[in-house]
């Protein structure tokens, strides 16, 4: 089996259509939020495809009302992963497929770059793991949104619009506007260059990868730590592999950083409510 997350826009409407084309083992997951009035349709128009195709089809209703604290993106990844989560296990999935295309890419280069944040790779990979889960992405290095709604068009399949993607009030639809009127080969071009930094990238990655080993096999040794050039990174890393959703700004990385440094070799930080990174003897624990 096969997780599909399907919000009801092009993209992921495009990405079921393709998949069922070609294999019908599918678990569809779609999660209404209810911070548009409208919302409710496109949930409509995932489960009348699924309907129609027989395809399981797995839904999350928010309470309209929910409280959520400081960044709403984060929130709802934090509510749709721990979502495709519980249904990967259900339905012992082999991977779990969302519809992230080139345009999307270029987008999360941008906001990288203008967060200032040091990632491991710009754009979005291809592939990777999240909470345990096989997580795929065929379409980033594959299609253009403009692309996907000429498929749509010309097969009549439905979709839902979210008009919540042209207000300039979040910085990734402010980006997308500054490239809405590139052209795909223009847009392509940006890629090449993306391509080629990851590529740098790369080898700085392989020796994190490597100092992470040796800190790991130190049992996570302060002492060790102290002796590497990418401890940023290593931090990152480090949380990514031992916590769940957790939020790491760079002054968070720095402030574990420093505290795995400190003089005091037993003590405990608080990662966020209820969750800490235990330190005894010079050593992390987990």
């Amino acid at each position: 089996m096969i997780l599909l997350g399907v919000s009801g826009g092009p993209d992921s409407m495009y990405l079921l259509d393709l998949l069922y084309s070609k294999r019908k083992d599918i678990v569809v997951a779609t999660v209404n939020y209810n911070v548009r009035e409208n919302s409710s349709y496109d949930v409509e128009v995932v489960r009348k495809y699924c309907q129609e195709k027989e395809i399981i089809f797995e839904h999350l209703e928010i309470d309209k009302n929910a409280c959520f604290k400081g960044n709403f993106e984060q929130w709802a990844r934090n509510i749709r992963f721990d979502f495709f989560k519980k249904l990967y296990e259900k339905y012992n999935c082999e991977a779990l497929y969302l519809a992230h295309q080139k345009d999307d890419f270029i987008e999360s280069y941008f906001m990288q770059k203008e967060s200032n944040r040091k990632p491991d790779f710009f754009g979005i990979r291809a592939q990777n793991e999240i909470f345990g889960m096989n997580v795929l992405r065929p379409l980033v290095n594959k299609v253009f949104k403009s692309e996907i709604l000429d498929y749509l068009h010309k097969n009549k399949i439905d979709y839902a619009y979210d008009y919540t993607n042209d207000l300039t009030i979040y910085t990734r639809n402010k980006i997308r506007d500054r490239l809405k009127n590139l052209s795909n080969k223009e847009k392509s071009k940006i890629i090449d260059e993306i391509n080629k930094l990851n590529q740098n990238l790369q080898m700085t990655e392989n020796e994190v990868l490597s100092e992470y080993i040796e800190w790991k096999n130190t049992n996570f040794s302060q002492d060790t730590f102290a002796k590497f050039k990418n401890k940023d990174r290593l931090v990152y890393k480090l949380i990514y592999e031992k916590f769940s959703n957790i939020s790491l700004s760079k002054g968070k990385i720095n402030s574990v950083a420093e505290f795995i440094l400190s003089k005091n070799r037993t003590s405990n930080y608080l990662l966020k409510n209820d969750v800490f990174m235990q330190k005894k003897h010079g050593k992390l624990v987990f």
